[in-house]
């Protein structure tokens, strides 16, 4: 996951992972170029914009319906998040960092993540209970029927 340019489109850079990592669409191009199409689609400044990065978790299911995938989102425990890390993929946005990071599973105990800002608030590639439980509530938006 390469670093976001701007620090308001962690929503962005993670929906374009999801999209790219599950051959979804744009697997053709380099990720700066994927999220500014997908910037393109999710709507800025409706959905994204310099004031408050992501409008909604709305806006971020409304983008991957665009993309033809189908989508679940949950506020959820660290036990439910990790059950549906083990099995399918889409963002996490731990409420107290504002801040959207794609799912790419688990890693041994952990939420094993893609994340644009690494080192935010502590989180790198991995997400421990701790962490999760320390930043929550959590929302994810996750694939469903894949």
């Amino acid at each position: 996951m390469p670093p976001q340019a701007h620090d308001w489109t962690c929503s962005v850079c993670s929906i374009t992972w999801v999209i790219q990592a599950t051959g979804t669409a744009y697997t053709d191009l380099d990720p700066i170029s994927a999220r500014q199409q997908v910037g393109a689609t999710m709507g800025y400044p409706s959905c994204v914009n310099e004031t408050y990065g992501c409008m909604s978790t709305q806006c971020v299911k409304d983008t991957f319906n665009a993309f033809g995938l189908d989508v679940d989102s949950a506020y959820c425990t660290f036990d439910q998040a990790y059950a549906i890390a083990r099995d399918t993929t889409g963002t996490i946005n731990p409420q107290s960092m504002y801040h959207f990071m794609g799912i790419r599973g688990v890693d041994g105990s952990n939420l094993w993540l893609a994340n644009s800002a690494n080192g935010y608030m502590g989180i790198w590639e991995t997400m421990t209970r701790s962490q999760f439980n320390n930043l929550g509530p959590v929302e994810l938006v996750y694939l469903t029927g894949q």
